[in-house]
């Protein structure tokens, strides 16, 4: 039984790199201690980040990542015989996001919980094994649980990724809050379990069939079959308002790039500060950073983002907004050796 197939079966179309580029990646080498950190970002068409385009590819991946696999089969199934049941399936996606913020309005996080979807299914090649939006408005989900998970069969282990996502006014408050969400969950054994049995009882491995369906629940049943060769990682995909967005390029005839890759190459100079600054944070609440991948994504502002999202969605906006970082509190954080040393931003001008 080819249990790597099966598990890669469950892998969704995704083109987030045509929305958000990697400044450095999660395997990179690196010097000093830390996790394993990502740098990405929304990506510019010219000098303008394209925070409407990213918001709306995320709503579109919507429809893979809130429904059920075996419930989006039968969907698709429908819509072959009658195209216009996709009108009902948007319905029903929007649905779920509409009575999730009614049951939480204060929390509205879902735009994190897509992205992180979306980023370890591209940068991990790790399939989602549990609609965890689906489960979020039925009894049978805890209150406080994971934002997704993932898994991947590599060598002759099956990876468990457990995410974690956060929105932050910077990179530093976003991390911090992960480290203490990811302490958290590792230290509530009966949540831990729980999630497993989310994903046998309620996940789509349920769409999988014969020995594959089989093999795949054996994986999962971590009691029953503790023997079996897994992983277990945790992964927190941060998106937050980056400042360095402010310091622009004239815009001229030179290369259309030149912008985007300005702004990467800033961004790639904070590396070693931002996962320093991890590494403490992930070290102080008790938990490992070498079982520890991080991703941020830095967008102007995390706000704006978020709003778009929802306006994206034809849903009203959360009210509240997530507050900026001082300049102090970035440039103090924990493993932080030397300022940002941020210059006065140039005003574009016209060539």
């Amino acid at each position: 039984m080819d249990i790597q197939k099966a598990i890669s079966s469950l892998l969704n179309p995704s083109k987030l790199g045509a929305h958000v580029a990697c400044a450095v990646a999660h395997d990179a080498p690196c010097e000093g201690d830390g996790p394993r950190t990502a740098l990405l970002h929304v990506r510019f068409k010219e000098d303008e980040p394209q925070i409407d385009a990213l918001a709306e590819f995320l709503w579109g991946q919507c429809m893979y990542y809130a429904l059920p696999r075996k419930r989006r089969l039968e969907y698709t199934a429908a819509i072959e015989k009658d195209f216009t049941l996709i009108a009902r399936v948007h319905q029903a996606v929007r649905d779920v996001f509409i009575t999730f913020n009614a049951t939480s309005p204060s929390r509205a996080s879902e735009l994190g919980e897509v992205l992180a979807y979306c980023v370890v299914q591209h940068h991990l090649s790790a399939a989602q094994v549990a609609a965890k939006m689906a489960l979020k408005t039925s009894a049978n989900m805890p209150v406080h649980g994971l934002d997704g998970i993932h898994a991947a069969f590599e060598g002759d282990a099956l990876t468990i990724f457990f995410l974690e996502s956060k929105l932050a006014g910077s990179a530093n408050a976003g991390l911090k809050d992960y480290a203490k969400s990811a302490a958290g969950f590792l230290a509530n054994r009966k949540q831990y379990l729980r999630e497993y049995e989310l994903v046998s009882d309620l996940g789509h491995l349920d769409s999988l069939e014969g020995a594959a369906r089989e093999a795949a629940l054996d994986f999962f049943d971590i009691v029953g079959k503790p023997d079996l060769p897994r992983r277990e990682r945790s992964v927190g995909v941060i998106c937050y308002s980056e400042r360095r967005f402010n310091t622009k390029l004239p815009v001229s005839d030179g290369p259309v790039d030149a912008h985007e890759e300005h702004f990467a190459g800033l961004y790639r100079s904070d590396h070693k500060r931002h996962r320093s600054a991890a590494n403490n944070h992930i070290k102080a609440s008790g938990a490992d950073t070498a079982k520890t991948l991080l991703f941020l994504v830095a967008v102007p502002d995390v706000n704006v983002l978020r709003k778009a999202f929802y306006s994206a969605m034809g849903v009203e906006p959360p009210h509240e907004d997530i507050p900026a970082a001082s300049e102090d509190e970035e440039d103090n954080a924990p493993g932080s050796a030397e300022d940002l040393d941020v210059v006065a931003p140039v005003e574009s001008t016209d060539a």
